[in-house]
């Protein structure tokens, strides 16, 4: 218990220093909360998301594992607390588990976001060796055709499996739910509570469907969007009315109230406008080694050609910081977001009982 919070104490240190440096805007130290895609594969064919039609690459030509590995060497010289690991779908990766073990190996945080499809009783028994400290499964409705039509494959059936799965397995293990919230399934998501309660989960996310970051390329055009419009606004601002007077009787970490707030409002008008804090606590590697503030940005060098910390203080990493200051996108989602909400003074004062949660959550 003390080692926890001499390391909490010692990350704290940190976060300070990165509230500091993005005042005066200069290149941390540390970087606290680096987010990886190790595969733009995907096994789904999800509607709210191109990224199964863009090509995805040759394995080949992803990041190899001794490529990961000097990266998690260069994370931990840069102070990583978590490092989060996404694609695509990671588990289609045969060295995924490795990977996570050396990210356990140097005393850092992983936290793996997956689909659900791929765990099985061998993939479950390999992260459960990893000594995966949290996993967090999309998981859309707990009505299976809805789940299913956002998804594009009839998977909720081995989605439920999987968790169940993971609690019996490994019951130490910190296990969340996301949940996209899209036209389609925004309507009794206050259902989703008693469910992931049900599943025996220790959180669960929500997160409004958006049109930059990771599905920037996706067209508003595209008939078949699920993005909010302004006549949507009434019902989307009732159904989280509802959820949040469900969220307060749960024992479930979920979304910060100040997110689910701001997730009713299109704009986030109602919000304070919250510094961006990507390029400073948090940066997005993708599945080639290109380093960016966050997937909302092309990377332009390589951890190909240079190791984390030279990136990181560049000049042309810090000309991307400075895009960071005069960017305008809203980019309200659970990575994001609530990162921006917990750097701010706003968010501090009105959310440190969450963020105490978080904590447990996602470094036990």
């Amino acid at each position: 218990m003390m080692n926890q919070f001499l390391r909490q104490l010692y990350n704290l240190t940190f976060f300070i220093e990165t509230r500091k440096c993005r005042r005066l805007g200069s290149a941390p130290p540390s970087i606290l909360f680096p987010v990886v895609w190790v595969t733009n594969r995907c096994n789904l064919r999800c509607k709210m998301c191109n990224q199964w039609k863009i090509a995805a690459g040759a394995p080949a030509e992803e990041l190899s594992s001794r490529e990961w590995y000097s990266f998690v060497d260069s994370a931990k010289h840069m102070h990583a607390a978590v490092i989060a690991v996404t694609g695509g779908e990671p588990l289609l990766r045969e060295d995924i588990f490795d990977i996570i073990k050396y990210i356990r190996k140097n005393q850092i945080s992983c936290h793996l976001c997956t689909n659900g499809t791929l765990l099985n009783e061998l993939n479950v028994l390999r992260l459960k060796e990893s000594k995966i400290n949290s996993i967090s499964v999309s998981l859309d409705s707990d009505c299976a055709q809805i789940h299913n039509r956002m998804r594009g494959v009839d998977c909720f059936d081995a989605v439920v499996r999987g968790i169940k799965l993971l609690r019996s397995t490994i019951p130490g293990l910190k296990i969340g739910i996301n949940q996209v919230v899209t036209k389609i399934n925004f309507r009794n998501m206050d259902r989703m509570i008693p469910f992931a309660e049900s599943l025996k989960v220790d959180q669960i996310k929500f997160d409004r469907v958006h049109v930059n970051l990771m599905h920037r390329h996706r067209p508003l055009t595209d008939p078949d969007s699920l993005v909010f419009n302004k006549d949507d606004l009434p019902d989307l601002q009732r159904e989280i009315a509802k959820l949040i007077n469900a969220v307060a009787k749960t024992r479930l970490l979920t979304s910060s109230l100040t997110f689910m707030e701001g997730m009713a409002d299109l704009c986030s008008a109602k919000m304070p406008r919250l510094d961006c804090y990507a390029g400073y606590i948090s940066c997005a590697v993708d599945a080639f080694g290109r380093v960016s503030p966050c997937d909302d940005f092309d990377g332009e060098e390589s951890l190909r050609e240079k190791n984390l910390e030279t990136i990181w203080q560049s000049a042309s990493f810090q000309k991307l910081r400075q895009r960071v200051h005069s960017c305008n996108s809203s980019c309200w989602d659970t990575t994001h977001a609530e990162l921006n909400i917990r750097c701010s003074d706003y968010g501090l004062k009105k959310e440190i009982s969450q963020i105490f949660k978080e904590f447990k959550f996602y470094f036990k």
